[in-house]
């Protein structure tokens, strides 16, 4: 049967004639030529136009869409090992959690209980220009129920004018008039005239529950005479803790200074940072509250921290001279059945603080510039990413007990910092969404390295499965529901598997060691009777043979080395006889052995045989490599912690093409001749056993320098 190459449309290109000649060479063939009939016979005549447009080549379109395939494929290949990657994986999630948490806001408790724990622990020190005048339980005992009248309350402007006070701020609402006294509203209106630097109150308060906001303000004869109104406010969070005030409120435009800003500016003070000029509202929003400009309070202590006065004892005069002089004087309730109390950080809900004493930490932060600020959305989020995502530094370079105490030392760093911010540098930045990372990265961590350890057990064992065949799964085929567990068993049945093939090893190397060895050594000693011709041709393959049957069974043995067999070995002792050994050898070159050995034992574990004819290989190959009549230069010395055995030739020197597979299996340099390629190997193999290493410095056409470092015994 005749074969005919196909072209790309899968048709016979090329067709044999009549006779089985091939046809000349021209356009292919049409099917009368494809059908046996001789060229040129039976053909049909197709006119030009007529011709039918040649089909396109598929393999250029396959091969293209075969390689955006391949690319595709190596893309996702890639894509899966970084999602897999411990690290990257790890930090995908942790920065996903303190992101997450950043935004949501759902751990904001966490965040105001690092606050309040700041306040709590650092305080400042009582203010010495700040005043309070107590409506407290004695002054309610001593001149009767609330409210009282208000020529009481005028009678105590005139005294705390009388003894200086730079401003009286009353935190007292005046907002409907005395019916029971009406002259009263007239006298206190002229001792706020008189005084001169009286601050009171506006309130925003509606009518009903959800009803319209009004603006409260003081009547107005005390209106005129006042010198300065603030809005009294305190902003509760969700757990219902005060912690912040807004420094600029109003209906429909935040036209109304904090009452203690208020304050400030009657006494002739202006706080940094803060404007005296209300804030234009951005869009009118008439009956709205609005407000602008929110900070965090920091606190002076906890409550009774300011030095204060009892409202019966300032009107009566019971106080020294000068109590009031040029300082700001703040009048309010203290007493609990007042119901002025706020909770506060630095009190909690058990023992909340009066709101008059809050007014006054207040003017103590703005005085101070102690009014603390939030961190901004995106430098919080980056700081957070920061700080969830360091602990990765040290979780993949510590072991897991110190990767542990690293991460939990690193918490309560990140919360000491997150608690004492607002306190030393007036900033506030929410971090518990750093806090949880921080938190939760040794188990994420130590998760996906699990997950990693298993993917890696699992592909070993599959593929130890494979190379040891079925007699692995025998003692594993019992069905088991544990992952951890079947690759327990998993393991046990390699292991079983792996101590059968040691059995086997020993017993090939008994082989190698009698069967094969002994029948070469003793054809050696016979050869000596046979015709020198035939001695010259079976010496040198037998001898060969021999060394590297033996050369097998040294690495053999190294490799089977068990270190409980070691013992202390003086390793220049060693030395001098490895050298002792090659005396002979280096003598027929000629070559010159010179040893530079110290006298004091330098001790080392070992087994002594092992690292005796790993000496002695390095020495014999040195002697190998050395010109003739040239010296080879043996040294031994401590050098950290490590004995240092030193071989040098001045021989032509090693190539860089082989220095890199030079200490491996059956690897010979292209300079070498003979040799089973297991000399350098048998050195590594030993100096790895223990705990040592091996290395060669050269170049080609200079000295070679192989060294030995076995690590010292610490006595």
């Amino acid at each position: 049967m005749d074969d005919f190459p196909r072209c790309s449309a899968g048709r016979r290109a090329v067709a044999r004639g009549k006779h089985g000649r091939q046809p000349a060479r021209g356009p292919a063939p049409t099917r009368a030529g494809l059908s046996g009939r001789a060229p040129g016979r039976g053909r049909r005549h197709r006119w030009p136009h007529r011709r039918a447009p040649p089909r396109p080549a598929a393999a250029p379109r396959l091969g293209a869409l075969a390689g955006a395939a391949t690319a595709a494929v190596r893309a996702v290949k890639r894509l899966q090992r970084v999602l897999f990657d411990d690290r990257f994986s790890t930090a995908l999630i942790l920065l996903t959690l303190a992101q997450a948490t950043a935004v949501s806001g759902v751990l904001t408790r966490v965040d105001n209980l690092l606050y309040d724990l700041g306040q709590r622990v650092i305080t400042q020190p009582v203010p010495d220009d700040i005043v309070l005048v107590a409506i407290d339980e004695s002054s309610l005992s001593q001149l009767g129920r609330w409210p009282w009248s208000r020529r009481l309350h005028a009678a105590l402007i005139d005294r705390l004018a009388a003894d200086g006070a730079k401003v009286i701020a009353l935190d007292i609402v005046f907002a409907e008039p005395d019916t029971a006294d009406q002259p009263a509203d007239a006298l206190l209106a002229e001792a706020i005239g008189r005084a001169g630097n009286v601050v009171l109150p506006v309130l925003l308060e509606s009518s009903r529950a959800n009803g319209q906001l009004l603006e409260t303000l003081p009547l107005p004869q005390l209106l005129e005479q006042a010198a300065g109104l603030g809005r009294v406010h305190a902003e509760l969070d969700a757990d219902g803790i005060a912690r912040s005030v807004f420094l600029w409120e109003g209906v429909g435009t935040p036209a109304w200074p904090h009452f203690g800003q208020a304050a400030l500016t009657v006494a002739g003070i202006q706080p940094p940072g803060l404007s005296a000029v209300p804030p234009a509202a951005m869009v009118p929003q008439p009956f709205a509250l609005v407000r602008d400009t929110q900070r965090r309070v920091g606190f002076l202590g906890p409550p009774g921290h300011v030095r204060s006065v009892s409202y019966a004892q300032a009107l009566t005069g019971e106080f020294a001279a000068g109590t009031f002089r040029n300082r700001i004087v703040l009048v309010g309730a203290t007493a609990a059945g007042m119901g002025d109390l706020l909770p506060t950080p630095v009190s909690g809900l058990a023992a909340p603080m009066p709101g008059v004493e809050f007014n006054a930490n207040v003017v103590a932060a703005m005085r101070d510039g102690r009014l603390i600020r939030e961190l901004p959305r995106g430098p919080t989020l980056l700081l957070t990413a920061v700080l969830a995502l360091l602990p990765l530094a040290w979780l993949a370079r510590l072991s897991p007990l110190a990767g542990l105490l690293a991460s939990l030392a690193w918490f309560i760093a990140v919360a000491a910092v997150a608690a004492s911010l607002p306190v030393l540098a007036r900033v506030w930045m929410p971090s518990a969404g750093a806090l949880l990372a921080i938190l939760l990265a040794y188990p994420v961590w130590s998760w996906r390295r699990l997950e990693s350890a298993g993917r890696f057990l699992d592909h070993e064992l599959k593929r130890l499965r494979q190379e040891l065949g079925a007699a692995a799964d025998a003692p594993a085929r019992e069905t088991v529901t544990d992952p951890f567990q079947a690759r327990i068993h998993q393991v046990q049945a390699a292991a079983h598997r792996l101590r059968h093939l040691q059995e086997e090893r020993r017993e090939t190397l008994a082989f190698i060691s009698h069967d094969i060895r002994a029948p070469l050594a003793s054809a050696l000693m016979q050869i000596d009777s046979l015709p020198p011709a035939q001695q010259a041709r079976l010496r040198a393959p037998l001898t060969r043979g021999l060394d590297l049957a033996e050369a097998f069974l040294r690495t053999s043995r190294a490799e089977m080395l068990d270190p409980a067999r070691f013992e202390e070995l003086d390793c220049g002792a060693v030395l001098h006889q490895a050298i002792d050994d090659a005396y002979a050898t280096a003598r027929d070159k000629p070559v010159r052995l010179v040893r530079t050995i110290p006298d004091d034992p330098l001790w080392v574990n070992g087994e002594f045989g092992l690292l005796h004819r790993a000496m002695l290989n390095l020495i014999l190959n040195a002697i190998h490599h050395a010109p003739p009549g040239s010296a080879v230069e043996l040294g031994l010395r401590a050098a950290d912690a490590r004995a240092e055995v030193s071989v040098t030739d001045y021989g032509p020197g090693i190539a860089e093409t082989d220095q890199a597979r030079l200490f491996q299996r059956f690897s010979r340099t292209a300079q070498a001749s003979g040799g089973t390629g297991l000399g350098l190997y048998f050195v590594r193999t030993v100096a790895e056993k223990h705990g040592g290493t091996v290395g060669v410095a050269t170049a080609p056409g200079g000295p070679t320098r192989f060294t030995l470092g076995l690590p010292l015994v610490q006595h």
